[in-house]
C-alpha cells in the first residue's frame, strides 16, 4: 500500500490518497491543526457532503471528485470546496500511472429543492463562463455537469473552440480498469 498526502491551502486539512495494487483510491481529509472544528461548520452552518463523483463523460479517464459545502443565507447558496484526483498515463513509461489533484472552490445558488447552479465571471478575449450544476438525487447519489461557452467574438474561431461539450460526472460507474501497473505521484495540488 502507499500513500501520498499533501496539505491543501487554508484550513489545516491533510487529504490523504491510498494506492493499493489493483488501485483503491481513498480520499480522506483530517484536520490536523488542532482537532477542533474549523471554517464555517464551526458556526453552525449546515455542512452537506458529496463523497464521489466519476466522470461518465469519458468513461475510461480516471477522473474522481468529491466536495464539502457549506450552506449560507437561509440555505439558499452554499459555497463548496472539491477535490479532484486523477490518474493519466506516463508519457515516460506506459506502464505507470500519474496520479494528480487538483482543488478548486464554487459557490452555488439553489434554483430547486434538489438542483444548484454555479456561474463563473466571463474570462478571456472570448468571454468564457462556466456553469456548474449539482443535482441531488438522495443520499450519495449526486450528479455534476460542467458546461463551458464563449459569450463574446462568437465569429472568432478561438472563441468558438472554447465552448465545450457538457462534462457529466455521478456516483456510478466507479470501479474502472487501469491502463497500467504501477503508479507514481504527479502533480498535487497545494
Amino acid at each position: 500500500m502507499t500513500k501520498y498526502g499533501f496539505r491543501t491551502g487554508g484550513r489545516g486539512q491533510i487529504w490523504t490518497i491510498t494506492a493499493v495494487v489493483g488501485l483503491v483510491v481513498v480520499l480522506e481529509g483530517n484536520d490536523s491543526s488542532r482537532g477542533l472544528p474549523q471554517g464555517p461548520a464551526a458556526q453552525g452552518r449546515p455542512t452537506l457532503t458529496i463523497p464521489y463523483l466519476s466522470n461518465t463523460t469519458r468513461p475510461a479517464d480516471l477522473d474522481f471528485t468529491a466536495a464539502q459545502c457549506d450552506q449560507v443565507q437561509n440555505g439558499e447558496m452554499m459555497t463548496c470546496r472539491f477535490r479532484q484526483v486523477f490518474l493519466t498515463t506516463s508519457s515516460v513509461d506506459p506502464t505507470s500511472c500519474v496520479i494528480t489533484t487538483n482543488g478548486y472552490e464554487r459557490m452555488f445558488r439553489r434554483e430547486t429543492s434538489t438542483r444548484w447552479v454555479s456561474h463563473s465571471v466571463p474570462s478571456g478575449d472570448c468571454g468564457v463562463v462556466e456553469t456548474t450544476t449539482l443535482e441531488d438525487g438522495g443520499g450519495t447519489r449526486w450528479m455534476m455537469t460542467i458546461r463551458t461557452a464563449a459569450t463574446l467574438r462568437l465569429d472568432r474561431p478561438e472563441c468558438l473552440a472554447a465552448s465545450r461539450e457538457l462534462e457529466a460526472y455521478d456516483w456510478r460507474n466507479m470501479k474502472r480498469k487501469l491502463p497500467c501497473t504501477s503508479i507514481q505521484p504527479g502533480a498535487i495540488e497545494r
